[in-house]
This record gives structure tokens, C-alpha cells and sequence, in this order.
């Protein structure tokens, strides 16, 4: 009896920890999207606030290109997370599915910058251009 009791407890216990983790597995994946999303806005609307500066001038080109770099290499950072995320193959389809467009929208905000790189280093109507289409 004692031992039916005790697999009953351990068993309640198990299932009870089992559908909080699964709450806590929602939470945390919720968090990440929201933090993810805001992440790319922000990098987006950095670029380009960094490109109306360095246009501005209030930026010379060995500041921005420093800038700039920065918003690259904490990108490109980002996106090996999120690659290594999926490859852990620990996401549901529809959430792995999600962190793929968001690495490929990442991609998008790294072209992006690496335009605006390209054109701060040459100062070419062509490389402006090509920056301008990106941030569309």
C-alpha cells in the first residue's frame, strides 16, 4: 500500500513538473521571439540611424565604419545562436520554422549594414545606392 502510494505521489510530481515545464518551455519561447524581434528592429533602425549621421556628418568614416562593425559582428553573433537553436533540433516545426525566417531576415539586416559599410569606405554613388535598396 505504501509503495502504491508513494508511486502515486511520485507519479502526480512527475506529470505536475512536466506540464510547468512545458508552461515554462512557452514563457521562455515567447520571450525569445519578442526579444528576437526587437533585436532585428532595432539593429534595422540602428543602420539606419548610423547612415543619416554619417551623412549628416556628424560621424567621420573611421567612426561609422567602427559602428557599423560592431552592429555586424553582434548580428552575425546572433545568428549563430539562433542557427545552432535549430540544429539542436529541441524547437516544434512551427518554432524552428520561425527562428529560420528570423536568420533569414538577419541576413536582410546584414546586407544592410555591410552596404552601408561599403559605402562609407568608397563614398560611391553606386555603393549609396546599393545601401538604399537594402534598407528598403
Amino acid at each position: 500500500m505504501t509503495s502504491k502510494l508513494l508511486l502515486a505521489l511520485l507519479s502526480a510530481l512527475v506529470l505536475t513538473t512536466a506540464s510547468v515545464r512545458a508552461a515554462d518551455d512557452a514563457v521562455l519561447l515567447s520571450s525569445l521571439g519578442y526579444t528576437t524581434g526587437q533585436s532585428v528592429l532595432l539593429t534595422h533602425m540602428a543602420v539606419g540611424t548610423l547612415a543619416d549621421a554619417y551623412g549628416g556628418k556628424v560621424y567621420k568614416s573611421e567612426q561609422a565604419t567602427t559602428i557599423v562593425n560592431t552592429y555586424v559582428n553582434v548580428t552575425k553573433g546572433m545568428k549563430e545562436q539562433l542557427k545552432k537553436l535549430v540544429d539542436a533540433d529541441t524547437l516544434s516545426k512551427s518554432d524552428a520554422q520561425f527562428v529560420e525566417n528570423t536568420v533569414e531576415v538577419l541576413d536582410l539586416v546584414l546586407r544592410e549594414a555591410n552596404d552601408l559599410k561599403d559605402y562609407i569606405a568608397s563614398g560611391k554613388q553606386n555603393d549609396a545606392q546599393a545601401y538604399d535598396s537594402s534598407r528598403k
